[in-house]
């Protein structure tokens, strides 16, 4: 018999009004919680508010996995376990099919779960600003039609200077995000490393590199007119001051992902990648 964990006392329900059908679900599943005995807090706003997390037990998202990404420095700083109902797309972060969402939310509430932690990414920009990322730190030039030109070490070993649309740093949560499209391979989530994978390399032997935890990557831009841009988990960030030298490391920080009892991490692959399929 699988030992249950604490019973959720404390909620939030993050909603992605944009997604049809989000609104109402997340309201037949405040009102079963709030029926349970738990006190209940729901947003539709995005940016999600200051310090809306702070003393939840869990945040239930509604929407898609970028709704799940935006709550994510919030989740870390309240160490608030987040799960997903996904009204999105494929939804590897936000995995609960609204089919069983009500059933497997009631379960959830009475403690059968898991907490599961996953690594995230530290950017930090040469003028000490720093951010968190979950699932990626992508760099492009902000025109689509330009290369970048970047120089990258690895403790201080040079790697390379690539000469690419754009390099793109990933966790194993983020491997199967822009990572994946990019060429760059799996990673199980509960690996100890990351990925760099270029984008459209201009030398074709360039390829994804797979790095240990404790490896710390410094990028330079080449071209001070032409810098690229840095995003973190497809937001935008710093934008204005000194971005380069960057710096790239996995934080000691993780975000707890709050999993039903008998989550697979290869059931979830084989549906939403379809493998094991006939091809039409």
């Amino acid at each position: 018999m699988a030992v249950l964990s604490p019973p959720l006392r404390r909620l939030a329900f993050v909603v992605n009004r944009a997604k049809p059908g989000a609104a109402e679900l997340a309201a037949t599943l405040a009102q079963a919680a709030r029926a349970a005995g738990v006190e209940t807090r729901v947003t539709d706003e995005y940016p999600v508010p200051a310090g809306f997390l702070a003393g939840q037990d869990a945040c239930c998202i509604l929407g898609g996995d970028g709704t799940l990404l935006s709550v994510v420095q919030q989740a870390v700083a309240a160490q608030a376990a987040v799960f997903g109902i996904n009204r999105g797309k494929l939804g590897f972060l936000a995995t609960i099919a609204v089919g069983e969402a009500l059933d497997c939310f009631l379960r959830l509430l009475a403690g059968e779960y898991q907490i599961v932690r996953r690594t995230l990414l530290r950017a930090r920009a040469a003028d000490g600003r720093a951010t968190l990322a979950l699932n990626d730190v992508v760099l492009k030039h902000p025109s689509l039609s330009r290369l970048v030109a970047l120089e990258v070490f690895s403790n201080d070993e040079l790697v390379t200077e690539y000469h690419c649309d754009g390099l793109i740093f990933a966790t194993p949560t983020g491997s199967t995000a822009y990572n994946l499209s990019a060429g760059g391979p799996l990673i199980h989530p509960d690996a100890q490393a990351w990925v760099m994978t270029p984008i459209c390399p201009h030398t074709l032997s360039n390829r994804a590199v797979i790095f240990s935890r404790d490896t710390q990557l410094r990028v330079h831009g080449l071209e001070c007119d032409h810098l690229p841009a840095v995003t973190c988990d497809g937001e935008p960030r710093f934008e204005d001051g000194t971005v380069f030298p960057l710096d790239l490391s996995l934080d000691q920080s993780t975000l707890p992902l709050l999993q039903p009892l008998g989550h697979s991490h290869f059931k979830i692959l084989r549906g939403k990648l379809k493998w094991g399929e006939e091809p039409a």
